[in-house]
């Protein structure tokens, strides 16, 4: 990472107190990027205080950090759509350089119905990057859904919340019972009888797909 002044030349010179934009060059894999620091330094704490281009990343994840960055509020084109995938990039880069205001509207674009996101990429990422409010309406689809949660998928979410999350939905189903109700009127006693359901310990039942778990995950889940 370098500044685009040479140092030795313009050190004689006054910087323009308006028109003189500080500018950055970042090298990611083998392009370079030349952006003015400004909106780096308004936005990021970690880029305020020091311009270190952390290891780790891709040139295709600086660059969807850059495009929502630039046009979101400081281009012209602020129209710019990003696909699920450079959104996602933004939320990984966002969270590790403290751009609050890019974080957050990531993880409000990954949410929106439209984006489709699979319940178990949306765990996986809410555990990496702290995104609490997703669990509960991502656990809550897995457990409605017919098909057991598959040893990939428990690699990827954990093993451990692979199993809470069996333990939810893979024992429950629903059960016919009789309940009596007793009551006395003028002396006489009677007893009405009437059929429920409830869920008990069991094979899981078909019906039991359209139950509401979110009682039972935010008990196994501390939710």
């Amino acid at each position: 990472m370098f500044d685009s002044t040479d140092s030795t030349t313009a050190s004689s010179y006054s910087k323009h107190s308006e028109f003189y934009t500080h500018t950055i060059t970042f090298l990611v894999e083998d392009s370079l990027f030349r952006i003015s620091r400004e909106p780096l330094e308004a936005e990021s704490t970690v880029f305020r205080d020091m311009f270190l281009l952390p290891r780790g990343i891709s040139k295709k994840e600086f660059e969807s950090l850059l495009r929502a960055l630039m046009y979101r509020k400081h281009g012209t084109n602020r129209g710019l759509d990003l696909d699920c995938d450079q959104w996602i990039s933004v939320l990984k880069l966002s969270t590790m350089w403290e751009f609050v205001g890019l974080r957050n509207a990531a993880i409000q674009h990954l949410d929106i119905p439209s984006e489709l996101v699979d319940p178990i990429d949306k765990v996986v990422l809410a555990l990496q990057y702290n995104i609490r409010e997703w669990l509960l309406p991502a656990f809550l689809a897995l457990a409605k859904r017919p098909t057991p949660i598959s040893i990939e998928e428990g690699r990827r979410i954990g093993f451990e919340n692979a199993l809470k999350l069996a333990s939810v939905r893979e024992k429950l189903r629903l059960v016919m019972v009789v309940e009596e109700f007793t009551f006395t009127y003028k002396s006489c006693t009677r007893t009405q009888k009437y059929n429920t359901r409830c869920l008990v310990l069991g094979d899981r039942d078909k019906e039991a797909e359209n139950l509401d778990y979110t009682p039972f995950i935010r008990e196994v889940f501390g939710l």
